[in-house]
């Protein structure tokens, strides 16, 4: 057999490629890790000048309901969150991070582990998501531009969905209590009852009552400046909660409530069904109510 043999420059010139090319690729990673490292930063700190930047007209987002979000939607959230949180990082963890970059491409992956609270409620309990990120980023013109990200979330255990409607379903019954407790509309404004309440319900929220009434979210707001029921006391006889899907919870039961409507006394117990679902934290979709003849 005849043996090949490679001189030795060429063997050299080989060897130097090599080695150049990984330490351009081990540069260029280093610079991305600079960059995703700013990026994490402005993410979770909301810089809006930032994110603008590194991130181009042609850019997506699936969050992890599945529905695609557009660089104009997603400014649109940080900018609201700056000025007005509705909730706050007590950490964000990203284990098994991989990254990949080939040129002017990179892809990240990651497990992340998010710790938060309400920045609404004094004293809200944390609560802990999980699920798993991939990022994909371009080299534009020298600098580097988020393209497309994809989050997905670990699905709740039921008793964390059951146990947490549960007492959102008894906090939103005390806020009715205070809401009708006779007081001015101006009163409830600025003890920031109404405020609590424009948070529990969901901009889709809808009413229907035990007469077939039926308002949306701005005509139930709407409704406390002529309202004239004072509820004196609300004793939950029965109160159940099924979880429907990671996001999604069902809560129904039976509340007796007596108090007066326009000074007449009345003691009434109604059935309810209320849809909850979470958006960051829990509010209401949908809510029916019926009486319940003696």
């Amino acid at each position: 057999m005849r043996k090949i043999i490679v001189p030795t420059f060429l063997l050299f010139s080989i060897l130097a490629l090599a080695i150049a090319s990984f330490a351009q690729n081990d540069k260029g990673e280093k610079e991305f890790r600079a960059f995703l490292a700013n990026f994490e930063r402005a993410v979770s700190g909301r810089d809006i000048s930032f994110l603008e930047r590194v991130m181009p007209d042609d850019y997506v987002r699936t969050g992890a309901n599945g529905k695609m979000t557009d660089r104009a939607r997603l400014l649109k959230y940080f900018a609201q969150q700056k000025a007005k949180p509705t909730f706050r990082y007590i950490s964000l963890k990203h284990p098994n991070m991989k990254v990949r970059v080939v040129g002017n491409m990179a892809l990240v992956t990651n497990d992340w582990i998010a710790e938060t609270t309400s920045s609404e409620t004094f004293g809200a309990e944390s609560m802990t998501d999980k699920g798993r990120y991939t990022g994909v980023f371009e080299k534009r013109n020298g600098r580097w531009m988020v393209i497309a990200e994809h989050d997905s979330e670990q699905l709740h255990d039921d008793e964390w969905i059951v146990s947490s409607v549960t007492k959102a379903g008894r906090e939103y019954n005390e806020l009715m209590k205070r809401l009708k407790s006779g007081r001015p509309y101006a009163e409830l404004e600025s003890s920031g009852d109404l405020a609590a309440l424009d948070r529990v319900l969901a901009d889709e929220y809808t009413y229907t009552g035990r007469d077939g009434e039926f308002f949306n979210k701005a005509e139930s707001l709407e409704s406390y400046k002529s309202n004239q029921i004072k509820i004196e006391s609300a004793e939950f006889l029965e109160q159940n909660v099924r979880a429907i899907e990671n996001n999604a919870a069902i809560e129904t039961g039976k509340i007796r409530y007596v108090g007066t409507n326009a000074g007449k006394p009345f003691d009434i117990t109604k059935r309810y069904t209320t849809t909850w679902v979470f958006y960051g934290r829990w509010q209401i979709t949908a809510d029916h109510t019926s009486a319940v003849r003696r």
